[in-house]
């Protein structure tokens, strides 16, 4: 695991990003204020939609050649009903394009309007949100836009944030183009062990999972409603069921987990024990980087770390080399 150090050079560096993302962030969360993109809409066969956003990331000046796209990022936004598009683009910032032109899209679950605050959400949004549903969806949305890429692209990554991040290896499975896995936010444990984890070390948490495991025992006659902790019952029974662990530990991919050390959502020593799994697992493609003190949105007591870990997204993958069909 990395624990992140700064020289002096690459502090004035980070500083910089920081003071930017934070001064960007601010405008985007006051009210009233959108975000820089406006979305579009992807169509699924049952008759359902989604709305969607994409823009690119290069270092590139006006005037310049632009040249073929180096880089598809498939976003997986995390839980709830609020928009991504109220962060957008800024929220990259940091991923400026030094590994080749980017293009990042991030398929919002179904439900989610443009500017959606994520305070209310919607029996229709409960009633579609979970893991079958998101997989399918995402599938559709992937192969429609890898589809539409006249030239293949050296890199096709998934980048899942916090419960994004759960979906992340079997979508990988599904999608051979896939050749880099990111989670970020997110301990790489079984959500299950998670809830269970965090249960032991937080009297409230404790409660939350005892009333869960009784609502789980029996299906109800609508597992699709709303039942505990404002999600559905089977949202709760199929998000528990998946093997994540097992799911990164089998895979070849490279894979970078991005998580802040205070992060009250991501159990003691899980990330620790995960980098332990991975070895006795023969498996080194994982790296870590933990910012002891950022909290679930990477955000610190005076910092904001999310800017160096979208560089050091960046970096990682200009390491990589470029794969050509």
């Amino acid at each position: 695991m990395l624990i992140m150090k700064k020289d002096k050079v690459l502090y004035l560096y980070l500083y910089l990003y920081r003071v930017v993302s934070l001064i960007l962030l601010l405008l985007v969360s006051m009210p009233g204020v959108a975000g820089g993109l406006s979305p579009m809409t992807m169509n699924f066969d049952d008759g359902g939609s989604a709305i969607y956003y994409s823009f690119d990331k290069s270092l590139t000046s006006p005037g310049d050649v632009v040249g073929p796209i180096k880089n598809l990022i498939f976003v997986i936004a995390g839980s709830g009903c609020g928009s991504m598009g109220r962060f957008l683009p800024e929220y990259f910032t940091g991923l400026e394009g030094e590994s080749g032109r980017t293009r990042i899209f991030v398929l919002q679950k179904r439900f989610i309007a443009e500017m959606a605050d994520g305070q209310k959400c919607s029996d229709d949004f409960v009633r579609a949100d979970h893991i079958s549903q998101w997989h399918v969806d995402q599938l559709k949305f992937i192969r429609a836009r890898l589809a539409e890429i006249a030239v293949a692209p050296g890199r096709v990554v998934l980048l899942g944030i916090s419960e994004g991040a759960e979906l992340v290896p079997l979508l990988a499975v599904d999608l051979p183009q896939v050749t880099h896995m990111v989670l970020l936010s997110h301990s790489g444990m079984n959500a299950g062990r998670v809830y269970h984890a965090l249960a032991a070390d937080y009297p409230h948490m404790a409660r939350g999972w005892q009333e869960l495991q009784a609502v789980l025992a029996s299906r109800p006659a609508d597992p699709d409603s709303a039942s505990i902790h404002s999600r559905s019952w089977r949202y709760w029974k199929e998000i528990l069921d998946l093997p994540e662990t097992e799911s990164l530990l089998t895979s070849k991919l490279p894979i970078l987990l991005g998580a802040g050390g205070a992060d009250r959502l991501i159990p003691v020593h899980s990330l620790d024990q995960l980098q332990h799994q991975f070895i006795e697992a023969g498996n080194d493609h994982l790296r870590i980087l933990q910012y002891p003190l950022a909290d679930h949105g990477l955000m610190g007591p005076t910092h904001n770390y999310l800017p160096d870990f979208m560089w050091q997204l960046d970096l990682w993958l200009s390491e990589s080399k470029i794969l050509t069909p």
